[in-house]
């Protein structure tokens, strides 16, 4: 009997394991649009995100990451601004340390509320659409939710379903590197 039970397991843990890969859904071939990320702002203008120079960012401990994520049309046909399928804004964002390991959820005492991240759109209106070339950017507080308050090196990529089907097909691009510093010592007191 015990050796029909441990066969059951093994089975059924094989199962399970087999079904979590094949659901596992698979980068779109012609993708719909395109995501990009950053983690740096335009050294010009502190309120432009800069797409541009998006690899690395670096922080001290303590600092809120912050992500901005550009969802640009490029097909010849309007697209939903969002899906159904995934987080909030239609995203899954995927954090990982230098030893790659998936960065965990932050302590339920450490998270903070702090509002809405994203603004909403009219329903039935054409705010709900990307025309073709148009691009539109949302942030993310990704240390609000994520732990990367150890100082080390975190790489973090955004992607999205391309369709409201949470087994359709999904967006992925670039991947950004977060280094996460010590804070600057305390200056001496003067003496």
């Amino acid at each position: 009997m015990k050796i029909v039970y441990a066969l059951f397991l093994i089975g059924a843990s094989l199962t399970a394991s087999g079904q979590s890969e094949l659901s596992k859904p698979t980068e779109a071939v012609n993708p719909p649009f395109k995501l990009e990320i950053t983690a740096n702002l335009d050294k010009e203008h502190s309120n432009v995100w800069d797409f541009v120079n998006s690899a690395e960012t670096t922080v001290k401990t303590g600092s809120m990451v912050v992500v901005a994520i550009r969802k640009t049309n490029i097909t010849d046909h309007e697209i939903s601004k969002s899906t159904g399928a995934g987080t909030h804004s239609s995203y899954y964002i995927d954090v990982h340390d230098s030893d790659g390991n998936l960065v965990g959820l932050r302590k339920p005492n450490e998270v903070k509320m702090i509002g809405d991240d994203h603004g909403g759109h009219l329903a039935g209106t054409k705010d709900n659409v990307l025309q073709p070339g148009e691009s539109m950017i949302d942030h993310d507080l990704v240390g609000r939710w994520l732990d990367m308050s150890a100082p080390g090196t975190y790489t973090i990529q955004v992607s999205a379903h391309i369709s409201n089907d949470p087994k359709s097909d999904v967006v992925k691009w670039n991947i950004i590197t977060v280094t996460v510093q010590e804070p600057d010592p305390p200056a001496a007191a003067p003496q």
